[in-house]
């Protein structure tokens, strides 16, 4: 998706209303200019007040694993919205032009820009189109080395058509170049239509035949150094001619197979043979109608002088934070102009001053980088389409002999400056990088609004400068290094590295502020073109002066001047004016591309004049190229910092990977350094490489992530933990002295946000959890007496490191009796909320939220009651219940402050008085309450708010309710568990008979210590016989509390009953939704429960206690809610009921009437209403059987 700026002016794509168009020079010098200078500002500083105050909500809203780390890396390729600038005209700048004038100048205008807007789209196609395709032609996954046998041929005849529209586009192109050539020769002669031209040097149309000839020059260097393209042509041919002698065989006419043999021919003569050495030797060189080229003095001193200029500026910014993006690419134009120069300047020395610019070029940059990994060797390049008559002079020879040495010198030079210059830059970029990425400063908010543009409008183009400037060393030091067989050192390699980071870095900053950018962009160019027209302004008002000093002149002076060439004065004072008017008509308007070019044209033309001061024009040149970088700043910035080189250096990703590893500090760059050579798996992706191609690179970048950092992190981590253990329990054994070793924080690798690559994500952290997971399991499982060692271990890992380890899955010790009753009964508070009770099967069941770090939950039956018994003591049972006494007391202080809270007091309130209002009307008659205030009730309470789980208020007091119910059936499985124990100690003692055992010795005259023993015998056996049954522990527990709770005191919790319907329906909907969840893996998952009738038991004990049993049985209130769920499933049903409807014509007709007023979508909706009615039914049914359960304990 892409999204628009808010420009002012139209040819924006506009979000918002537009501004005024009114004329820029006049904008900041209308009265009362500074009231609204003041404004601004004041609109400047709440704006930005409102943003920090949202990003402060949005951050204290923000999940708290949303940390730094994870933010601090973006990735362009994920993002859901695409952020870009689009300039463009609502109409045809050029034919605007034409239509409004008919001057020469004019036209000559129109024509220039118009070629020129043709070579910059002719540019852009060939650089996302055919460069990258032609370059990633033929390649093969790492495994295949060698391309199995018909591959090849395959994937040219896949691509055939493109070689096809290949061939189209660069005759086009050639045809454009040639047409521009003639469009300049037509100027620069001495029958000129416009002699005006002739004083002017058009730098602008020289640029754009440099960018023409680039892309000539840059598809011929590519196919001649991706060998597969050549090879696939001449394997493809030689299958034709295999398929040529038996063509019905492969499904081909004859006529056919010529045709497609002709066709690549054609290809293979046109594409392998040098494009632009065609162009030069067919379309120039060898064109009779261009032979006017060869003898126009004026035009080829014209080009020779260009050429030299453009020489000058572009070598005297090699090298330097002043070079701009595409000044190397452009060299390479320069270089074929100059050799088409010297084809056009036949039989003649090449121009000396020309010509030493040249040689000066070849040692400053004798290779020159024109896409990714394509490169030229300037020397190379010169000597093989110079024309022979300049081959022949010792123009080279020179530097032929001084190849080595310049080259050496040159690796040299690349080599220093990435060691000694790389902290400079990465000073001057930590500087630009801190003032362009800071929103709001202190320097800021004191600048004025137009110095806060001008400077936004400088880091745009400082930020791109110096992101050019590293990605230059780093591909030519790299490139250099290969192609001169010398090795890397480790420490080159962290330093390109560590630029390659640095270009991350910038691209990661510009696409953070591109909100602002693209917001402030409208007024940031509308500065700049404010500024421009200051300039022209003055000048126009020059001309103006010198064409209203000629009209007053008198006739005899101007019959002189008719003899003085001065009609061809105020001709071009007329035309300067025309350019004039025509620049400052084009500044009016967006900086579209086609406004662009017809005012860099006007441009050229007026520095001729000599009208300006050299600051002027220094300054106007300065604003226009930060306007055209601005303009383009996306698609700069996406140039500049590209890293799609580097696939074709790979080798060094182990490396990489390993130097950084080291460091451990700078773990938060790790995302960066995989950005960097993620970046040629875009590249291969435009260039449509084969899907294997891209999973091996992946595959590679993955595995050297793995192999390089995650496995040594993995070691390291287990050794430290097991040297700690190990220097604690065996002294000596082990000596760690960080004063020798070092120390080494491996956490922060730990803490690195998920790394992500193309299709799949790295998670470091969960990678050496995994590792220790599977070591301490292996390492316990063969020696089963270090289990403690490495629990310590797992929780030295979780203190140090911050690791969540599994337990180990291997038997510690063996315990039979399960939970130990007597640590429930400590921590009884925790137990009711961590555990569900089940009625009927009499077992407590862990939540799944209180085991979220574990494989399995716990369970307590009275099974485990009855061991817990057997160890401690029938005296637990007691100490149970003063237990549950204290806990019960605790929470009907909770219980009692809901009751009395006023918002829900008052509505307790009101439903009392409808109770009774009930009972007034309608007598006698059986009173059944409303669901559908039971309803309301649930909702309104559900509104007063929630706590930071999502749970309500109503939530909140049935988890309550439900938790007293736990221990009362924690109190009732005790009980159970003690007679358990009993019957199975007395199992063997027969029932039904009080035998004593000491009488029975004595009667036998045994021995005193028979009838000693026979006394403790009964002694046991009647500790065994405890009234359990005759205690009733559940009416101590009512007792003890319903005095005090049925008091005056407390008379507000007389209106409880009032609010257990409300709870059932908000019981019934949640454990319908909890559990659904059984279902669903998601996060919800861990709230699934399938029982909890701890809330019946509760329900069930609090009305005893409150004494208002039977004014709940007066609501009748099962009745009314089953009837009314029963009521509303029958509606629903009805609606889809078809086999009621009779048969016959009739009931043919009422079914297709029915059928059609229920949609597809209505009736689904239907049947999961129904369905959901269904649950809600049985839910009830399950509550009313466990209430009348309950109740039965408190009788």
């Amino acid at each position: 998706m892409a999204a628009s700026a808010t420009p002012p002016s139209p040819g924006f794509i506009s979000c918002s209303r537009p501004v005024s168009h009114s004329p820029p020079s006049l904008l900041f010098h209308v009265a009362g200019g500074l009231v609204a200078e003041e404004q601004h500002e004041r609109l400047r500083r709440f704006v930005d007040e409102w943003r920090g105050d949202a990003f402060a909500a949005l951050d204290s809203a923000a999940d708290h694993a949303c940390t730094f780390a994870s933010r601090e890396v973006t990735d362009l390729n994920r993002d859901p919205v695409l952020l870009r600038t689009c300039f463009n005209d609502d109409g045809e700048v050029l034919v605007d032009v034409m239509n409004k004038t008919s001057s020469i100048f004019d036209k000559v205008v129109y024509v220039l820009a118009f070629d020129c807007i043709e070579v910059s789209r002719f540019r852009q196609l060939a650089q996302t189109e055919f460069y990258p395709r032609l370059l990633v032609f033929g390649l093969r996954p790492n495994s295949e080395d060698v391309p199995p046998e018909g591959e090849l041929q395959k994937s040219f005849a896949t691509s055939l058509s493109f070689f096809n529209d290949l061939i189209k586009y660069i005759s086009g192109l050639r045809r454009l170049i040639v047409n521009l050539l003639k469009q300049l020769e037509a100027i620069y002669r001495n029958e000129a239509p416009c002699p005006y031209f002739l004083s002017c040097h058009l730098r602008t149309v020289f640029s754009s035949l440099v960018d023409g000839l680039t892309v000539i020059v840059t598809v011929d260097e590519i196919i001649a150094q991706n060998l597969n393209i050549g090879h696939a042509m001449s394997l493809f041919t030689r299958m034709l001619h295999s398929v040529r002698g038996d063509p019905p065989r492969f499904n081909m006419a004859p006529e056919n197979v010529e045709e497609l043999d002709r066709a690549v021919n054609d290809m293979d003569n046109i594409l392998t043979s040098g494009l632009f050495q065609k162009c030069i030797q067919e379309d120039i060189h060898g064109n009779l109608q261009m032979v006017n080229l060869k003898s126009n003095k004026f035009f080829l001193d014209e080009f020779a002088t260009l050429i030299r200029d453009s020489l000058t500026q572009s070598i005297s910014r090699l090298d330097s934070l002043r070079e701009r993006p595409y000044d190397r690419e452009q060299l390479a134009g320069v270089l074929a102009i100059f050799i088409l120069y010297t084809w056009m300047n036949v039989d003649s020395a090449p121009e000396k001053k020309a010509t030493k610019l040249v040689m000066d070029l070849l040692k400053r940059a004798p290779v020159i980088h024109v896409f990714c990994v394509t490169q030229i060797t300037c020397l190379s390049f010169l000597r093989a389409r110079l024309p022979p008559w300049i081959l022949a002079t010792s123009f080279l020879r020179d530097a032929q002999k001084e190849a080595g040495t310049v080259n050496r010198a040159y690796l040299t030079s690349l080599d220093e400056t990435l060691s000694r210059n790389s902290q400079n830059m990465q000073n001057e970029l930590v500087h630009w990088l801190v003032s362009f990425d800071s929103t709001v400063s202190p320097t800021v908010q004191r600048l004025a609004i137009h110095a806060m543009l001008r400077m936004r409008l400088k880091q745009l183009a400082q930020g791109v400068f110096l992101a050019n400037r590293l990605q230059y060393i780093i591909r030519a030091t790299i490139d250099c290094h290969v192609s001169l067989g010398e090795p890397l050192s480790k420490d080159q390699v962290r330093s390109l590295r560590h630029a390659a980071e640095l270009l991350q870095v910038v691209r990661a900053v510009y696409h953070r502020r591109n909100s602002e950018t693209v917001l402030a962009m409208s007024n940031i160019l509308e500065l700049a073109q404010t500024q421009i027209q200051k300039h022209l302004l003055s000048v126009k008002a020059q001309l103006e002066v010198e064409i209203t000093a000629g009209s007053k002149s008198s006739s005899l002076h101007l019959f002189a001047r008719s003899f003085t060439r001065g009609k061809d004065v105020d001709t071009k004072i007329q035309d300067a004016l025309a350019a004039v008017d025509l620049a400052v008509e084009m500044l009016q308007g967006c900086p579209s591309l086609q406004r662009r070019t017809v005012l860099h044209i006007c441009l050229d033309t007026l520095f001729g004049l000599n009208k300006l001061s050299e600051e002027s024009v220094a300054e106007i040149l300065e604003l226009s190229l930060l306007v055209d970088v601005a303009v383009d700043i996306h698609k700069i910035v996406e140039t500049s910092t590209d890293c799609s080189f580097l696939y074709w250096s790979r080798e060094m990703m182990p490396t990489c990977f390993a130097l950084l590893y080291t460091q451990t500090r700078e773990a938060r760059s790790l995302q960066h350094v995989i950005g960097a050579f993620k970046d040629g798996i875009k590249l291969l992706k435009i260039g449509h490489a084969e899907e294997g191609v891209v999973e091996s690179y992946e595959r590679e970048l993955g595995d050297s992530i793995i192999n390089e950092v995650v496995m040594p992190l993995c070691r390291d981590i287990e050794t430290d933990l097991r040297l700690h253990v190990h220097s604690a329990h065996l002294k000596g054994t082990v000596n760690v002295n960080p004063t020798k070793t070092g120390v080494r924080d491996l956490s922060w690798l730990l803490q690195v946000s998920p790394l992500r690559l193309d299709t799949k994500y790295i998670h470091i952290k969960t990678r050496v959890e995994m590792y220790l997971n599977a070591a301490f399991y292996d390492h316990a499982a063969v020696a089963l007496h270090n289990w403690k060692t490495y629990n310590e271990m797992r929780q030295l890992a979780q203190q140090k490191y911050g690791l969540e380890l599994d337990d180990i899955h291997l038997p510690c010790q063996t315990l039979e009796q399960g939970v130990d009753v007597l640590d429930i009964m400590r921590n009884i508070h925790n137990f009711v909320a961590s555990y569900t009770y089940n009625l009927n099967t009499q077992v407590f069941i862990e939540r799944l939220s209180s085991a979220t770090f574990r494989k399995h939950i716990n369970t307590i039956s009275v099974k485990h009651v009855a061991n817990s018994i057997r160890t401690h003591g029938a005296g637990i049972i007691s100490t149970t219940v003063n237990f549950t006494y204290q806990f019960l007391a605790q929470k009907f202080v909770a219980f009692s402050q809901f009751l009395f809270d006023d918002h829900i007091k008052s509505r307790l309130v009101k439903e009392n008085r409808f109770s009774k209002m009930l009972k007034d009307t309608e007598g006698n008659k059986r009173r059944e309450y409303p669901v559908a205030r039971a309803q309301k009730l649930n909702h309104e309470i559900k509104k007063l708010g929630s706590n930071d789980i999502g749970h309500s208020y109503m939530d909140q007091f049935r988890m309550l309710i439900a938790e007293i119910g736990n221990a009362l059936g924690f109190v009732r499985m005790v009980r159970l568990g003690g007679l358990s124990y009993s019957s199975l100690a007395s199992g063997h003692v027969q029932e039904g008979k009080n035998t004593s055992f000491e009488l029975g010795s004595k009667n036998l005259g045994m021995a005193p210590e028979a009838v000693q023993a026979g006394k403790l015998l009964d002694a046991a056996l009647e500790s065994q016989n405890m009234s359990v049954d005759d205690t009733s522990y559940f009416n101590i527990l009512v007792n003890v509390f319903s005095q005090g709770l049925q008091s005056d005191d407390n008379i507000h919790l007389k209106e409880f009953v009032f609010i257990v319907p409300a709870l059932i329906i908000n019981a019934v909907e949640a454990m319908v939704r909890s559990k659904s969840k059984f279902l669903k893996r998601t996060r919800s998952s861990a709230d699934a429960l399938f029982t909890d009738d701890g809330f019946v038991m509760g329900l069930a004990y609090l009305l005893k206690v409150l004494g208002q049993d039977k004014q709940f049985d007066s609501l009748y209130w099962f009745d009314s809610v089953r009837k009314h769920y029963t009521a509303e499933k029958s509606r629903l049903e009805e609606g889809l009921d078809m086999d009621s409807i009779a048969n016959g014509l009739m009931g043919l007709q009422i079914w297709s009437q029915k059928l059609a007023s229920v949609s597809e979508e209505d009736a689904h909706n239907i049947q999961m209403a129904v369905k959901r009615l269904s649950a809600y039914l049985m839910e009830l049914e399950l509550i009313e059987f466990n209430f009348s359960g309950a109740r039965i304990f408190f009788l």
